[in-house]
């Protein structure tokens, strides 16, 4: 036989999804192959089939034929287990193997990953074995001289598979015994009858990879390069050969080289891009088809939606349900329906939409969504367009406490086979590959860190953006050759693949059962798609988006509160979306706590815009992102002064007035190309998505478009473009350039819309029920501490009373006590669920009347211990029955002994020493906890204050002076500012040069922050200071707070200003209260009035550090009299 070019294919190929068991990153593995010439290839990642679609589609683009397979364990008697190679022959192979695949994974009580010999029959058909690789049982018997194992095992797989479709398989690698073993195959091929074919067990792309190969491995099993032992791969073999090397290597074995070529030409996968797959919703009785029942729903809606039904509602409605019909998505639109509509009857919390569903008013009536597309302008188009066949994709939002009711009642309905969730890959970071790589090459751990501290930790960051970025990393990676090596080989991992793990809120509902199209995998203990969300959405399956939603289940909670305070009922769908109260809280930019307009920034925004409406709030929510951001100022301008706005094209004005004149959203772009270049809605869809996508050339081509539009090939016009619809050439030039400059940002109004709906929701409860609304979002970011304290800060600031915890009515959870804030035992630092719920289960049996009362009632608790009840008196959780504090803190400890350890010692059968005759009936005496004893452990113990503030003394003073509030000052740029703020605590520690770094951790009535204090000031820890800060922008894009000067406000405050007058006569009265306005501050001030020999104290207090004041004093008083002391 005469072995031609492309007569050898390389059929044992392991990619990067075998998951750290190779070195073969996927797009460099086929670029390779491509650069050898290779006309096919095969994927055989081990045990599963991850890789399979990314192979696929990237072969495809490369004029190579892939083969889909996979090398997958056997289970073998004696608890031993080897593995073979399965290829598909076709689309029903592939469905085999995708069955066997997944049984590595889903079949239950298999501590391990593999098949059986009856699972590999049952799938046998139209799949290829070849077995004989160094990780078979085939090689164990034939290496051993076991001939009749050897022979059974053969014999086993022929009575599986026919004689074409079973192979034995020759590998050379260069290693010892390797021609012995060669040769015992070929013997043992030409004895049983079976045919042999070549592979090279590809691992690594270059030779020059192995010790990446090795690396990777390392990160696997968690252990030292040094540490690897050699096992199945010796050498440097195990890359991917070219034809010419495996023909040199096998030059006598042409029959098993062309075997190769043979295999791939009877392997003929074809995924299937274009046909969707959706599951079948079936109807109830009394209808003939789904799209009368449907219609069915879709009619009751509208009557439910809309009072009076117009031709434009029932115009709008037609067409859509003729292209939701004509598309094919009527069962989808119902199984969307379905879970939407249980999840409401179950009073489950949706959302009012997100994304682009909100565009259709078929979804509107079905109650899918909560914004009128008619009223709003939203285009049904960009949600489904009729010219771009794309699957629809509503993504809806339900209570993050009951999601997974939603998910299971679709469980249910459609079949635990056919719902899975949804794998998604990590890949290697530079960060975290920094980590791992130094973690192997046993570089120290400081090194490491330090190496991977200097890099950004932004999500796009890469290795070349890290060195061009930061000079640090830069100056070390040129002069450290340790760091060089580190970096250099951490970077040929970068977006490795690493672990899989599950899409947050991805779900996938198959027709048939979920194996006839994908593979199944674990994470954890739940199934997921061995397939990413982007390639089940390519293969035409049916995925959905479950998201949870804090903020609704905040919404929820607040309405059962207010129904139980008040016995009032929302209907929070129902409420004005023109109530002036609500809309003042936006325009006052009183949105702490509003769902997505809270930020500093936004509120700073809020307070120039002084919305007058919820338009004007979509249009805000759309606008603060970055890239629009820019055009904030110009909207603020022209809302202002409307009749300044230019358009350049009066038609523009109709899509552009109630933004102002600028272009705000995708819609928008839609509008002008309909109406100035004659596209329909869905033309103006693809220009939409064309803009986003930033392409020069497809750019080009649609600009030529805009503007002299574009004929059919009958000559017939397809598009008018703006020239023929009546516009000047370099006016549609402007508009066109004007589009694409603002298109690039556009955001999707309908999202916009939806989510401000949801923030004006938040709002209205703010407002009419704070103290409701206020508690159930703490109790949302009860594990998050930052928030937590923003709202608590806002909490005290709404003038809300907050109570003290209580043992008597506190729960877990903040709580409503009298019309003021509870605070719940979660806040009670070492204080867990379990002992509050024996709290107030014992509660249930009548109120603690005493401290001991409550030791006695709750002494058979396993969940109480000693510093748990010392933390519940410090936050004052017995204050209510017990007179002092201090008192039974200091008898704690004795008590708890007493009473019960005892018991519990008694319950264990041990003797305790202590006789009923030594309980003390009255507490320890000591002096009573000052102020400051209780704020601080309100601090330590809740992590906040709640009776006062260290700052309350200087409130006034703070307001008057206008010094920057922490909130604000994290939100600058740049600049030196003053604040007053408390001193948390001062930390020292090394930074990456090694030295010794001081910072202050230091909080005001809006928020904390850590500064740094480069000049190692005089600041402690509990004393409040007047701070300049310089705020400062790094390299990354970090901002820095370092601390210029400092001054305990003790100092300034304890000197008095002492003024001598003869008389306070009407003139000294009207110059002091003109001092008082002028230099209003923090420090007393004395009149002596010599006439009458009299001091008095004035009310009013002065700044003496304006240096201004002192000339002011000489001027009107005289300078010798006054004085500071």
């Amino acid at each position: 036989m005469i072995i031609l070019a492309n007569d050898f294919v390389h059929l044992n190929v392991h990619t990067e999804y075998s998951l750290l068991n190779n070195y073969n990153p996927m797009e460099k593995l086929i670029d390779k192959a491509k650069e050898l010439n290779f006309k096919a290839m095969a994927i055989t990642d081990y045990n599963n089939m991850y890789g399979v679609i990314d192979f696929y589609m990237r072969c495809k683009k490369n004029s190579i034929k892939p083969i889909i397979g996979c090398e997958i364990t056997l289970s073998y008697p004696n608890n031993e287990f080897y593995n073979v190679i399965l290829l598909a022959k076709n689309n029903q192979g592939y469905k085999n193997l995708c069955k066997l695949v997944s049984n590595l994974y889903i079949v239950e009580n298999r501590n391990r990953e593999f098949i059986t010999f009856d699972e590999l029959e049952k799938f046998s058909k139209n799949l290829i074995l070849i077995v004989g690789s160094k990780r078979s049982f085939i090689r164990k018997c034939l290496y051993s001289a076991d001939m009749l194992s050897a022979k059974n095992e053969m014999l086993n797989f022929k009575s599986m598979f026919n004689k074409e479709d079973l192979f034995l398989e020759l590998n050379f690698h260069f290693e010892e015994n390797d021609e012995l073993m060669i040769n015992k195959y070929l013997e043992f091929a030409n004895e049983i009858d079976v045919n042999t074919v070549v592979t090279n067990d590809v691992h690594y792309l270059e030779n020059t990879d192995f010790n990446l190969f090795k690396i990777a491995r390392c990160i696997s099993k968690g252990i030292l390069l040094s540490e690897l032992k050699e096992d199945v791969f010796v050498g440097a073999e195990y890359y991917l050969k070219s034809e010419e090397e495996m023909l040199k290597i096998f030059s006598s074995l042409q029959d098993s080289i062309y075997n190769t070529k043979m295999i791939a030409e009877r392997c003929n996968v074809e995924f299937d891009f274009s046909t969707y797959h959706l599951p079948e919703y079936k109807i109830p009785d009394g209808f003939s088809t789904k799209e009368d029942y449907l219609y069915s729903i879709i009619v009751e809606g509208m009557k439910k939606r809309y009072e009076n039904i117009t031709d434009e509602i029932k115009k709008r409605v037609d067409y859509e349900f003729s292209v939701i019909n004509k598309m094919g998505f009527t069962d989808y639109f119902l199984i969307v329906w379905d879970f939407v509509n249980f999840a409401k009857k179950n009073k489950i919390p949706v959302g009012p939409g997100r994304g682009s569903g909100a565009n259709s008013i078929i979804a509107y009536c079905l109650e899918i969504t909560d914004i009128d597309p008619i009223e709003y302008e939203l285009i049904f188009e960009r949600f489904l367009n009729p010219e771009r066949i794309s699957m629809p994709d509503f993504d809806i939002d339900f209570c993050n406490e009951r999601r997974e009711e939603v998910i299971d009642y679709v469980i249910q309905k459609y079949g635990k086979n056919h719902v899975s969730q949804i794998v998604t890959f990590g890949t290697m970071k530079p960060r975290a590959g920094v980590r791992d790589i130094g973690r192997v090459l046993g570089y120290k751990l400081s090194l490491v860190d330090k190496v991977a501290k200097l890099i950004p930790n932004n999500l796009d960051v890469t290795f070349e953006s890290a060195l061009r970025d930061s000079v640090e990393l830069k100056r070390l990676y040129d002069e450290d050759v340790d760091i060089k090596k580190l970096i250099n080989t951490s970077e040929k991992f970068e977006k490795f693949h690493r672990h899989i793990s599950i899409h947050a809120a991805g779900i996938v509902i198959t027709k048939e059962e979920l194996t006839e199209y994908i593979p199944l995998s674990k994470s954890g203990e739940n199934i997921v798609t061995q397939f990413n969300m982007t390639e089940l959405e390519k293969l035409g399956l049916l995925k959905m988006d479950f998201l949870g939603l804090r903020t609704l289940t905040v919404i929820d909670d607040t309405i059962k509160l207010v129904k139980k305070n008040y016995n009032v009922d929302i209907d929070i769908e129902k409420i004005s979306l023109k109530d002036k109260n609500v809309l003042n809280l936006f325009r006052t930019a009183d949105t702490i706590g509003v769902f997505q307009f809270e930020s500093v920034g936004m509120r700073l925004f809020l307070k120039d815009l002084k919305a007058d409406n919820f338009d004007e709030l979509v249009a805000a929510n759309s606008l603060f992102r970055p890239g629009p951001m820019n055009q904030i100022p110009t909207y603020i301008k022209n809302k202002k002064n409307p009749r300044g706005i230019r358009y350049l094209d009066r038609r523009l004005e109709k899509y552009l007035k109630s933004t102002y004149g600028i272009i705000v959203y995708q819609e928008q772009v839609m509008q002008i190309a309909r109406e100035l270049a004659g596209y329909t809605w869905g033309q103006a869809d693809n220009l939409r998505k064309a803009i986003g996508k930033k392409n020069m050339d497809i750019m080009e081509r649609n600009r030529q478009t805009f503007i002299y539009g574009m004929d059919n090939l009958d000559g017939s016009v397809k598009i008018k473009g703006c020239i023929r619809n009546g516009v000047d050439e370099k006016l549609a030039k402007n508009i066109f350039d004007l589009i694409v400059e603002f298109g690039n940002y556009a955001f999707n109004k309908s999202h916009s819309a939806c989510y401000s709906l949801n923030a004006y929701r938040t709002a209205y409860l703010k407002y009419y029920y704070p103290l409701e609304y206020m508690i159930c979002l703490l109790n949302s970011v009860i594990n998050y501490e930052k928030q937590f304290f923003t709202y608590f800060q806002e909490v005290k600031r709404m003038g809300i009373k907050i109570l003290l915890p209580s043992v008597n009515s506190s729960f877990y959870k903040i709580s409503t006590e009298k019309k003021c804030m509870l605070i719940g035992f979660s806040q009670i630092k070492g204080f867990n669920r379990l002992l509050a719920k024996d709290i107030i289960e014992e509660r249930k049996n009548g109120a603690f009347k005493s401290f001991k009362e409550f030791l006695e009632r709750l002494k058979e608790s396993k969940n109480m211990n000693l510093m748990s009840v010392e933390n519940l008196i410090k936050a004052g959780g017995f204050d209510e029955i017990e007179k002092d504090r201090i008192e039974i803190l200091n008898s704690c400890e004795t008590l708890f002994t007493q009473i019960v350890s005892k018991s519990k010692n008694e319950l264990s059968g041990q003797l305790s020493l202590i006789g009923s005759d030594f309980m003390q009936e009255k507490f320890v005496k000591s002096e009573k906890f000052s102020k400051d004893d209780i704020l601080e452990f309100e601090k330590e113990i809740l992590g906040f204050y709640i009776s006062s503030h260290p700052l309350d003394d200087y409130k006034e003073y703070i307001k008057s002076k206008n010094y920057m509030k922490l909130d604000d000052l994290k939100v600058l740029d740049k600049g030196i500012y003053k604040i007053i703020t408390y001193v948390n605590s001062v930390k020292t520690r090394r930074n990456k040069k090694n030295k010794m770094l001081k910072t202050v951790n230091v909080e005001d009535f809006s928020s904390s922050i850590e500064l740094l204090d480069v000049k190692d000031l005089n600041i402690y820890k509990g004393n409040i200071y007047e701070i300049s800060v310089k705020v400062s922008v790094n390299s990354f894009g970090n901002t820095n707070f370092t601390i210029i000067d400092a001054n305990e406000i003790d100092e300034i405050y304890s000197k008095k200003l002492y003024i001598k007058l003869d008389s306070l006569d009407d003139e000294s009265k009207r110059k002091l209260g003109e001092f008082s306005l002028k230099y209003k501050g923090i420090n007393p001030v004395i009149i002596y009035i010599s006439s009458t020999n009299k001091t008095l104290k004035l009310e009013n207090r002065f700044d003496l550090k304006n240096e201004r004041l002192i000339v002011d004093l000489e001027n009107n008083f005289g300078k010798d009299c006054f004085r500071i002391n």
